[in-house]
C-alpha cells in the first residue's frame, strides 16, 4: 500500500510502511531475497536489426528477447550470453482502451499511473508471474528495469531512508516493509507524563498513543482504500487470513486463518477459520460471530467493488473461493493430496487434527474458506496479509438482507450469487456504511472521529487476542495503549509544537525539520530521531504519458535531464533520499546499473533532446500537482517549475486535498504528479506490476530459455 503512499515523511516518521507480504522460504520465486548491486557498465552490445514487434533487452547474464509469436523465434541475438525468448498473442477483445480504463478510475490499478502501453513490458509482466527458476525470473525483472529506466513513463527522485521521530517513553517499535506496527504491541513507561491534547477530554498519558500526522484516510472501507493511512488503520481494527508477526518476513503467521494447506501446483489454498472470533459494533453496540463465510464474503466483495486495491485479487477466482465446513475439508483431505509448511516443517497432511498440530492450534473452529487460484501465484500469502482484505462481518453489511444473501449463494459456497446484494463502484450500499461506520475484530475499534481532525480508536473489548495483552502487561512495568488517537494537522510547524509540548508520542515531519526534533528533553525524556535505514520505498513523479507532450517519450527524458536530483535529496530530504533509476529498490531481485541512464541534471542535454523531439515547447503548459500538506513533494514541484520552465514550458504547481489527489491520478486527469511506493508484498512483481503494467491482455505467454 499503490499502495500509495500519502507522504513519504509521514510514512517513514512514524514508521508506517505497509502492505504486505512474501512468501515462504521454501518456495524462492516469492522471497525477496537481496542480490548484489551491479556495477555500472558501458552501455549493452550493438544488436542486429530485429522485425518490428520485437525487442532485445541485454541483461548482465542474458539476452531478453520479447515479441510476438511467430517472430521472435527466428531472430538471432548476439553471442556471449544465455538467451530467453518471450513470446506473445495478444487478446486484442479483451484489452481494454486506455479512455475506458481513466473513465472507470482504474489508474492505479488496473492499470499503472501512468497510463503507459508497452505491449513487450506487459508480456514480461505476465511470464515474471508464471516463472519459478528465481535465476530466470531477475532476469526478466531486470529486463523490465532496463526498460523502464529508458521509457520513463515515470520520473524516479530516489529510494527514501526511514525517518522516525518519538519520545524516549514509547517503548516496543519494530518495523515491517509491508505493514504497520501494532500498537498494542508498543508500550509506554507508566511514568510518562500526562498532557491535555484539545480534543474533548482526551489526555496523552502512559494508555494513550497518540500520533501527530497529515491528511484523511481515502475511506475507512477496507475494500476501497489503498494508502498508508487507510491500511494503518485497518491494521489496527482488522484482522487478515494471515499476518506477519512485527518485523518477520520470511513466513506468515496465522491470524483468522489457524492453518492452511494447498494442493500440488498451488492452485487450491484451504484456510482454517479461528472460532469463537466476533466483530465488534460499537455503533450500535453489538457482535457478530465470524466464519469461513463471511472470509468468503469479504474477499469477494472487495473484487465486485472494484476499487483499484482490486487487482491483486486479479490472481484469485472469487466466484470459486468457497466457504466449506469442517467435515467437507476433511473428505477433502481423506481423497486428494494436499500439503502445508509452516515453520521449518512441510510435507503432505492427511487429517484435519493432523494440519492443527503442524500449526500447533487446539482451540475452536469456524469453518475452512477454499481459495481458488486460476493458476499458481507464488506471492499470494502475502497479498492475503494486507488490510485491505481484513474480514468483515457478512451480516452487520447486509443488515435485513443478510438470511436472503445467505441462502442465495448456499452459505457461501455460491458467491457469484451475492452480485445481487453489492453493486459495483462506490455507491454500493455495503460501501457507505463501512465508510461512515467500520466495523472490524481487531485489537482497536474506530469509536469516534472528525473528518480532518481527529480519529480515537479504543481497545476492542471482544477481541479474541486479549491472552497475548495479560502476557504482555501482567507485570506492570508497561503501559499498554487503551486508546490511539489521531491527530490531523497539515501544517508541519505546528506538528513540531505538537510534539515538543508532548502533545503526540509520534510525529510526521518533513526531513528539513528534523534538527527541531533532536535534543529536546521533557520530564526527563528525551526525544528519538533516527534516520538509518533504507527502506523499500521509492518517491517518484507521474507523467500522463496519453496526452501530449508526455506521450513523447524524448520529451519524458528531456525532463528527467532536467530535474535536480541531487538538490531535491540534499535540500528536500537532508540526504535522506538515494539515487535510484527506475521503480524496483536496491537489494530486490531486478534492481540493476548494467547498461541503464543515470539521468543526472544536465539542461544543456535536456535541451537538446527538446529539439529532437521535434515539439515546440513554448506550445505546452504543465501543471505538477502534490498532496496538500507534504510540504516535501510541494518543494519538489517548485524545484521542477523552476528547471522545467527553462526549457520553454509554461509550468503551474497546484496543491490538491488527498481524496481528490487520487481520483484525479486515477482517472488520468492530470499531466504530472509527485507520489510514493512501498510494496503491498514482498516480491518485485509489486513494483513492475502496479507501476508500470499497461493492462494488455494476452491469449498466450511463453518462456524459453537456450
Amino acid at each position: 500500500m499503490r499502495k500509495i503512499v500519502l507522504v513519504l515523511f509521514v510514512l517513514v516518521a512514524l514508521g508506517l510502511v505497509f502492505a504486505g507480504c512474501t512468501q515462504q522460504q521454501e518456495k524462492p520465486a516469492a522471497t525477496p531475497t537481496p542480490t548484489p548491486e551491479k556495477t555500472a557498465t558501458p552501455a549493452p552490445t550493438e544488436t542486429p536489426s530485429i522485425p518490428e514487434g520485437v525487442r532485445i533487452v541485454e541483461t548482465e547474464k542474458y539476452y531478453v528477447i520479447v515479441g510476438e509469436k511467430g517472430k521472435v523465434e527466428s531472430v538471432s541475438a548476439p553471442g556471449g550470453k544465455k538467451v530467453i525468448r518471450v513470446s506473445y498473442v495478444v487478446d486484442e477483445e479483451n484489452t481494454p482502451s486506455i479512455e475506458e480504463l481513466m473513465e472507470k478510475g482504474l489508474g492505479f490499478g488496473a492499470i499503472n499511473p501512468a497510463f503507459w502501453r508497452d505491449t513487450a513490458f506487459d508480456a514480461l509482466v505476465k511470464a515474471a508471474r508464471k516463472e519459478t527458476n528465481p535465476e530466470i525470473r531477475t532476469a526478466l525483472f531486470e529486463a523490465m528495469y532496463i526498460i523502464a529506466n529508458d521509457e520513463s513513463p515515470l520520473l524516479t527522485f530516489g529510494q527514501n531512508k526511514q525517518l522516525r521521530v518519538y519520545w524516549s517513553w514509547l517503548e516496543g517499535r519494530y518495523y515491517h516493509p509491508t505493514l504497520a506496527e501494532r500498537y498494542d504491541l508498543l508500550w509506554e513507561d507508566p511514568n510518562a507524563p500526562s498532557i491535555e491534547i484539545g480534543v474533548k477530554d482526551y489526555v496523552n498519558d502512559p494508555n494513550t498513543y497518540v500520533i501527530g500526522t497529515i491528511g484523511w484516510p481515502e475511506s475507512f472501507d477496507p475494500a476501497t482504500t489503498y494508502e498508508t493511512f487507510g491500511w494503518e488503520i485497518w491494521h489496527q481494527i482488522g484482522d487478515t487470513l494471515v499476518t506477519y508477526w512485527k518485523e518477520e518476513t520470511e513466513e506468515v503467521s496465522p491470524d483468522l486463518a489457524v492453518a492452511w494447506a494447498h494442493n500440488e501446483d498451488g492452485t487450491e489454498w484451504y484456510f482454517v477459520i479461528r472460532g469463537g472470533v466476533v466483530a465488534y459494533d460499537p455503533w450500535n453496540d453489538k457482535t457478530y460471530p465470524i466464519d469461513a463465510t463471511d472470509v468468503a464474503f469479504s474477499i469477494w466483495r472487495v473484487k465486485r467493488i472494484g476499487h483499484s486495491v482490486s487487482w491483486m485479487l486479479d490472481f484469485v477466482d472469487v466466484d470459486n473461493s468457497t466457504a466449506m465446513t469442517e467435515e467437507e475439508f476433511k473428505n477433502v483431505l481423506a481423497n486428494e493430496k494436499l500439503y502445508a509448511e509452516f515453520k521449518g516443517k512441510a510435507g503432505e497432511v492427511k487429517s484435519l487434527d493432523e494440519l492443527l498440530n503442524m500449526f500447533g492450534y487446539s482451540g475452536e473452529t469456524a469453518g475452512v474458506y477454499k481459495l481458488k487460484l486460476p493458476e499458481p501465484y507464488s506471492p499470494i500469502l502475502g497479498i492475503l496479509a494486507d488490510p485491505f482484505l481484513s474480514v468483515l462481518p457478512m451480516e452487520y453489511l447486509l443488515g435485513d438482507k443478510y438470511e436472503e444473501a445467505l441462502q442465495a449463494s448456499d452459505n457461501g459456497k455460491n458467491p457469484s450469487a451475492w452480485e445481487a446484494y453489492v453493486s459495483e463502484g462506490k455507491e454500493d450500499a455495503t460501501h457507505q456504511l463501512m465508510h461512515q461506520k467500520p466495523v472490524g475484530t481487531g485489537p482497536y475499534y474506530i469509536a469516534e472521529y472528525e473528518e480532518n481532525s481527529y480519529i480515537v480508536a479504543k481497545k476492542n473489548p471482544y477481541y479474541w487476542g486479549k491472552s497475548l495483552w495479560d502476557e504482555m502487561y501482567s507485570g506492570g512495568d508497561k503501559a499498554m495503549h487503551d486508546t490511539v488517537i489521531w491527530i490531523i494537522n497539515n501544517d508541519a510547524v505546528s506538528r513540531v509544537n505538537l510534539f515538543k509540548t508532548g502533545t503526540v508520542d509520534v510525529v510526521a515531519l518533513p526531513p528539513e525539520r528534523l534538527e527541531d526534533a533532536k535534543g529536546l528533553t521533557l520530564e526527563g525524556y528525551e526525544s528519538v530521531v533516527k534516520t538509518d535505514l533504507l527502506q523499500p520505498v521509492i518517491t517518484y513523479g507521474v507523467f500522463n504519458t496519453y496526452k501530449e507532450p508526455f506521450n513523447n517519450k524524448l520529451v519524458r527524458e528531456a525532463l528527467a535531464y532536467a530535474t535536480p536530483y541531487d538538490t531535491i535529496s540534499k535540500n528536500v530530504y537532508s540526504g535522506l533520499l538515494e539515487r535510484n533509476y527506475a521503480a524496483i529498490p536496491k537489494g530486490w531481485p531486478g534492481y540493476t546499473e548494467y547498461g541503464i541512464k543515470k539521468y543526472t541534471f544536465d539542461m544543456n542535454k535536456a535541451k537538446e533532446l527538446i529539439e529532437k523531439s521535434g515539439i515546440d515547447p513554448t506550445k505546452y503548459s504543465i501543471e505538477i500537482t502534490y498532496n496538500t500538506g507534504n510540504s516535501a513533494r510541494e518543494k519538489i514541484a517548485t524545484l521542477l517549475q523552476n528547471t522545467w520552465s527553462q526549457l520553454g514550458f509554461q509550468v503551474t504547481v497546484n496543491g490538491l486535498e488527498w481524496p481528490v489527489y487520487l481520483s484525479k491520478g486515477e482517472h488520468g486527469q492530470f499531466d504530472f504528479y509527485i507520489i510514493g511506493w512501498v510494496p503491498d508484498y514482498l516480491d518485485t512483481d509489486n513494483w513492475v506490476g502496479p507501476l508500470y503494467y499497461g493492462a494488455t491482455a494476452f491469449k498466450e505467454v511463453t518462456v524459453t530459455v537456450e
